[in-house]
């Protein structure tokens, strides 16, 4: 049994046993376990609107606000066990962790993982990606040494919805958008309304 595998197999316990599974790149990747609220005060829509002053999205000369919610997620583990293999397949994250968080987006907060150190807080990771489990039944599945790989299980469904949401993903991780080689911002919102795995990267 690989380490995708041991992931499916304990998240689908994670309601019984109170663990959260975590694909890592290294063991102990980045992360000083820190416990307590995991960043609970923080709050996504806080987050956005202070960033969007230092950096703004085409093609919207506003802060636009939060990308509308997708239509009932549904069926969001299955999606979340595909990434999850396809994460292990490609060699990007190996080593399964076990975290004591209750959902998958209070990992960063709980481990105060250090990965996109350089841009914002764990705390305020963890507002985001609690939004986005709201939202579009994100699911976080593992970290690489500055990276994120979450599933989706409601994508958008129109294109003021997906520009919103590229704003958004744009504000959490601009340095995606500067490898190599980059995605075409007048064409992000596209891909988000088809991609089943999110991957952000911080340098």
């Amino acid at each position: 049994m690989d380490a995708a595998d041991w992931w499916k197999r304990m998240y689908a316990r994670r309601g019984e046993t109170g663990l959260y599974p975590l694909l890592l790149e290294y063991p102990d990747d980045s992360c000083k376990p820190a416990g307590g609220g995991h960043g609970a005060e923080a709050d996504a829509e806080a987050y956005f609107r202070s960033r969007w002053a230092d950096d703004s999205w085409p093609p919207f000369e506003e802060w636009p606000g939060l990308a509308p919610p997708a239509p009932t997620v549904t069926d969001a583990g299955a999606g979340a066990g595909e990434v999850a293999t396809a994460v292990a397949r490609d060699g990007r994250a190996r080593c399964l962790a076990l975290v004591q968080v209750a959902r998958g987006a209070d990992a960063p907060a709980a481990l105060r993982w250090l990965g996109m150190g350089n841009h914002m807080t764990a705390q305020e990771l963890s507002a985001v990606l609690r939004s986005w489990e709201d939202r579009f039944g994100v699911r976080v599945v593992g970290f690489g040494h500055g990276s994120l790989y979450v599933s989706v299980a409601a994508q958008p469904t129109d294109v003021h919805q997906a520009r919103a949401l590229a704003a958004e993903h744009y504000l959490v991780c601009p340095d995606v958008f500067h490898e190599e080689p980059a995605p075409d911002w007048t064409t992000y919102h596209e891909e988000l309304m088809r991609l089943r795995e999110w991957r952000f990267w911080w340098d």
